[in-house]
C-alpha cells in the first residue's frame, strides 16, 4: 500500500495526538477522554484510488480554413450543429474558376486523339494502297520487259559463249526474283509467262490480303526484282547483229525499269515518312490531351478548395463565418470536433504503476459537482515523460464508458483512478491507526478494563477506512478521534 503525502501528515498528527492520549491516560486512568470515540471492527470493501486532474476534449478537433483568399457566399451550419464526414460547411465565390473550367473542358473536347489517329492511319492506308497499285503495275511491266529481252536474247545470243555468260546469269536471277523460279528453256516465252511465284506471287497475295505487312514485303521484293531486270538489260551485248529497232526496244526497256525503280523507291519512302510523322503526330496529340486533362483536373482541385467540408462525423464548435465577408488564406473560419470525448491528464512517476491501460476510474466534472460520477477507462499512457516543475509526469488519456449529453469538450475533470480493490475485508477508520517507525498501532477499547495498545498489519485504504490484515478480530473495538 502507498501512503500519500496527505496521509503522512495525518498520521504524523495522529502520533502527536496519541502522545496526548497517553498523557490523558495517565491523568485520567481508565476514564476515556471525551473527544475519543469507540468503533467496531467491521468487514468492508476497500478500493484504493489515485486522484488526478484533467480536462475533457474531443479525440478529433480541428480549425478549418481556406487555402486561398475569397468572398464567403454560403454558410451551411451553425454552432452546435451535428455534421457528417464530407458535408459542406462553408463556401467562397467560385465563379471565375467555373468559367475557367468550362473553357478548359472545351479545349479538351477539341483534342480528340481518336480522330487524330484515324486521320493519320487513313493517310497511311492511302499510301499503302497507292504503293500496292503501283507495284501491281510495275511487276507487269517488269514481266513484259523480261519476255521482250528474252526474245532478243534468243534471236542473237542463244549460244552460251563467254560473251553471253553475264546475260545468261543475269536473266536467271531476274526470272528467279520476279517469278520465283529459273527457266531451263531460255527460248520458251510461254514457260516464262506461266510462272507466277517470286515478287509476282507476292503482289497477287497482297491484292487478296492487303495488310500493311504484306505490302511492305511486296515493295521490298519488287525493288530487288526491278533491279535484277535492270541488270539483265545492262548485261545485253549490243553487237552489230542487233538491229536499230531492237536497240530502241532495249533502250525503252531500260528507261521503263528505271522509272519503276524510282516509283517503288518513292512509295517506300512515302510510307516510311508517314509512319514517322504519324508517330510524332499522335505523340504530340497525346501530350496535348494529357496537358489539357491536367489543366481540367487542376481547376477542379481549386474548385474543391472553395468549399470547406467536414473531415469526420461530429459537431460544429465555433463558427466565425459572415456571408459576404472577404476571408484571407489559412485563417480559421469554423472549428469542428467529433463526438468521441476523452480526458487528458498527467500521472506522476510514483502513481504510474497504477495507471495501466484498461484501469477503471470514476470521473466527476466541476460543472456537476463531486456527487455525479461518470465511469471511464484508461486507454493510452505515454511511454516517455514530460517534465513539469522538475518532476517527471506521464500523459494519459481516458475514455468515458458511456455516452452522456451532459459531457462537453473543455470541462474540468476530477479523476479517481482505481488502483486496487479488496472485497469483504476487515476495516476500521484511518484515524484509528497510528504509525510509528514504519509500524502501525491501534488503541483497543476493552470497556472499563485497562486500555490496550496493539500492533496491526494494514493493507489498502480509501478516503475513510483502512484494511486490517492482521492484529484485530471482527467485532473488536478501537478508539478513533
Amino acid at each position: 500500500m502507498k501512503i500519500s503525502k496527505n496521509n503522512i501528515i495525518i498520521l504524523a498528527s495522529a502520533v502527536v495526538l496519541i502522545g496526548i492520549i497517553v498523557l490523558l491516560y495517565f491523568i485520567f486512568g481508565n476514564n476515556t477522554p471525551a473527544h475519543l470515540t469507540s468503533v467496531e471492527v467491521k468487514t468492508s470493501n476497500i478500493t484504493e484510488t489515485v486522484n488526478l486532474n484533467g480536462g475533457v476534449k474531443a479525440s478529433q478537433g480541428v480549425d478549418l480554413s481556406f487555402e486561398s483568399q475569397g468572398k464567403i457566399v454560403a454558410n451551411y451550419v451553425k454552432v452546435g450543429d451535428k455534421i457528417y464526414a464530407g458535408q459542406p460547411l462553408v463556401a467562397i465565390d467560385s465563379s471565375i474558376l467555373r468559367s475557367q473550367l468550362k473553357q478548359a473542358q472545351a479545349q479538351l473536347d477539341i483534342l480528340n486523339v481518336d480522330t487524330v489517329e484515324s486521320k493519320t492511319n487513313s493517310n497511311l492506308q492511302v499510301a499503302y494502297q497507292n504503293g500496292l497499285s503501283a507495284a501491281q503495275k510495275s511487276v507487269g511491266i517488269a514481266k513484259n520487259i523480261l519476255l521482250t529481252i528474252t526474245d532478243i536474247q534468243n534471236t542473237h545470243f542463244q549460244t552460251q559463249s563467254m560473251q553471253n555468260v553475264p546475260l545468261f546469269n543475269a536473266k536467271q536471277e531476274a526470272i528467279l526474283s520476279l517469278l520465283g523460279q529459273s527457266s531451263t528453256s531460255l527460248a520458251n516465252s510461254e514457260v516464262l509467262g506461266a510462272l507466277n511465284g517470286g515478287t509476282f506471287g507476292l503482289v497477287q497475295n497482297a491484292i487478296q490480303n492487303p495488310t500493311q505487312g504484306n505490302i511492305d514485303s511486296v515493295l521490298l521484293a519488287l525493288k530487288a526484282s526491278l533491279q535484277d531486270v535492270n541488270n539483265m538489260i545492262d548485261a545485253m551485248p549490243i553487237t552489230d547483229t542487233v538491229t536499230p529497232a531492237e536497240r530502241a526496244v532495249i533502250s525503252s526497256a531500260k528507261t521503263s525499269i528505271d522509272a519503276e525503280i524510282m516509283t517503288t523507291t518513292a512509295n517506300m519512302q512515302a510510307i516510311a515518312n508517314l509512319k514517322v510523322n504519324n508517330t510524332a503526330t499522335i505523340s504530340t496529340a497525346n501530350a496535348q490531351v494529357e496537358a489539357a486533362k491536367a489543366n481540367v483536373d487542376a481547376i477542379k482541385a481549386q474548385l474543391a478548395k472553395t468549399v470547406i467540408t467536414a473531415l469526420f462525423d461530429g459537431q460544429v464548435d465555433k463558427d466565425n463565418v459572415v456571408v459576404g465577408q472577404l476571408v484571407s488564406s489559412n485563417v480559421p473560419v469554423v472549428t469542428i470536433s467529433n463526438d468521441n470525448l476523452e480526458i487528458d491528464t498527467t500521472v506522476s512517476e510514483i502513481d504510474l504503476p497504477n495507471a495501466k491501460i484498461g484501469a477503471k476510474a470514476n470521473v466527476s466534472l466541476d460543472a456537476y459537482g463531486n456527487n455525479v460520477n461518470f465511469p471511464a477507462t484508461i486507454f493510452s499512457v505515454d511511454s516517455a515523460p514530460t517534465i513539469i516543475n522538475g518532476i517527471s509526469a506521464y500523459g494519459a488519456r481516458l475514455k468515458f464508458d458511456n455516452l452522456d449529453a451532459r459531457i462537453k469538450s473543455g470541462m474540468t475533470a476530477n479523476i479517481s483512478m482505481i488502483s486496487d480493490t479488496h472485497a469483504n475485508v476487515l476495516a476500521i477508520p484511518k484515524s484509528a491507526v497510528i504509525q510509528n517507525n514504519g509500524n502501525y498501532f491501534v488503541l483497543i477499547d476493552n470497556g472499563n478494563s485497562k486500555k490496550e495498545t496493539r500492533q496491526v498489519t494494514v493493507g489498502l485504504h480509501d478516503n475513510k477506512n483502512i484494511e486490517i490484515i492482521s492484529g484485530l478480530q471482527l467485532g473488536e473495538k478501537v478508539f478513533t478521534y
